[in-house]
């Protein structure tokens, strides 16, 4: 099951695969939304995405949800499938289709879906809707901080001295 940190990763490079959004630009939506308060800073969110910080505030994920334009349930445990999650969020047909659902047995329910099948095929779609799967990016070592150079203590002094010098 993908976490929180997974799940961010991979729609923050689904918005834009060549260059995606940096934290500081996640923050500035997040933060501009109506009626903001409080919360969203870029180093939270940092936090987020780095999988540092596993437990925020439903706030949180409703807001870095809206953000990222999907349903904030698919960023609770669990949850994977963020097409059908979205398509029931946006459609209140969809959202009536599924209430008379529920009680069928499996034998109806199987029925249906052959025939949602049959029907996108006579409509030229593919027949299935496979979920999509979330494949967890992986951290650029360059965004890693934790992996940078840092100065040997005489490099930092001899940094230090040029500095106040304005070499």
């Amino acid at each position: 099951m993908p976490s929180l940190a997974a799940k961010l990763r991979y729609l923050i490079y689904r918005l834009s695969p060549g260059s995606p959004p940096s934290t500081r630009q996640l923050s500035a939506a997040y933060q501009a939304r109506p009626g903001h308060t409080r919360g969203g800073s870029h180093a939270a969110i940092a936090k987020l995405i780095n999988g540092d910080d596993t437990n925020p505030t439903v706030s949180t994920v409703v807001a870095l949800a809206d953000v990222l334009n999907v349903p904030a349930a698919f960023l609770l445990p669990g949850e994977t499938d963020h097409k059908a999650l979205s398509v029931l969020r946006q459609s209140e047909k969809v959202r009536e289709v599924v209430r008379h659902l529920e009680g069928l047995p499996q034998a109806d329910l199987d029925a249906l879906v052959e025939q949602l099948r049959k029907r996108r095929t006579d409509l030229g779609l593919l027949p299935d809707c496979p979920i999509e799967e979330i494949v967890d990016v992986p951290l650029d070592s360059k965004d890693d901080r934790r992996d940078r150079r840092k100065r040997s203590p005489k490099a930092s002094a001899k940094y230090a001295a040029d500095s106040l010098e304005g070499i």
